[in-house]
């Protein structure tokens, strides 16, 4: 190889070179201004007195879908227990608990293995809330709660620090919804629902939000049959009082529930 071919060789290595290095140098540019302008789009709910939760939940890789499920129904359980009786829909069992178990210093524990021990599909509720006398739990799917729903819930009669009766209601063959464009979807960060809530006028300046949990929410409902999506669950206090919100979590354009 003659000097003029290895320096025609060596200025289109350089070329390329260059070429090369300002591709890599533009698109460092283009995905910074991408990320300014994300910033730019974020609210700074601390300028405008917004209290947010210390630790909300982290959702990073995680896909929800819709989901189908069916109420079961009691009847059949209780003909054989007198301790137990059913609605006039079959849809809710009211059952006296043959031994009273004392909650008077840590019932979620204390009532978890009983729940387990003798509840239909106890395994799969978990602990909401305690009000008004009442122990609540909520059924789950894959592990999120299935939220403010009377068909998914038993609840404790608490009278004298002990639990005496039981009202549950379950659904039962939870399974995701039919459709082509049921597909799992990534859910929206926390921080974005809440966003949602402040974009729509829900939530205001020197307002605060208490609560934001991910789970199912209702969206069709009919006698024996439920289809249920993924829902940002928010409870904000505006004036001394507490309203919830739930907000679509996997929709390009979501939807505000109150």
């Amino acid at each position: 190889m003659n000097w003029k071919q290895t320096k025609t060789l060596f200025i289109v290595v350089f070329f390329l070179t260059n070429l090369c290095l300002i591709y890599i140098y533009v698109d460092k540019v283009n995905k910074s201004h991408v990320n300014d302008s994300e910033n730019d789009n974020a609210v700074n709910f601390e300028q405008e007195d917004i209290k947010l939760p210390k630790d909300m939940p982290n959702v990073s890789g995680v896909k929800m879908q819709l989901i189908t499920g069916d109420s079961h129904d009691f009847e059949k359980d209780v003909k054989e227990d007198d301790n137990a009786e059913a609605s006039k829909d079959g849809f809710t069992l009211t059952q006296k608990m043959t031994h009273a178990v004392n909650v008077s210093q840590d019932p979620i524990s204390i009532l978890k293995p009983y729940i387990n021990a003798n509840v239909y599909g106890g395994s799969q509720y978990q602990y909401h809330e305690t009000q008004d006398g009442k122990i609540i739990y909520e059924q789950t799917y894959d592990g999120y709660p299935i939220m403010n729903n009377n068909r998914a819930r038993l609840s404790f009669d608490v009278n004298g620090n002990k639990t005496k009766s039981y009202t549950q209601s379950t659904m039962e063959d939870i399974r995701p919804s039919k459709g082509e464009n049921n597909k799992p979807r990534q859910v929206m960060s926390a921080r974005e629902a809440i966003e949602t809530l402040y974009y729509n006028q829900y939530l205001k300046a020197g307002q605060s939000v208490d609560s934001i949990r991910l789970g199912y929410y209702t969206v069709v409902k009919e006698t024996n049959v439920q289809v249920l999506q993924a829902n940002w669950e928010i409870t904000v206090s505006k004036k001394g009082k507490k309203h919830t919100y739930y907000v679509e979590a996997v929709s390009s354009n979501p939807q505000i529930t109150e």
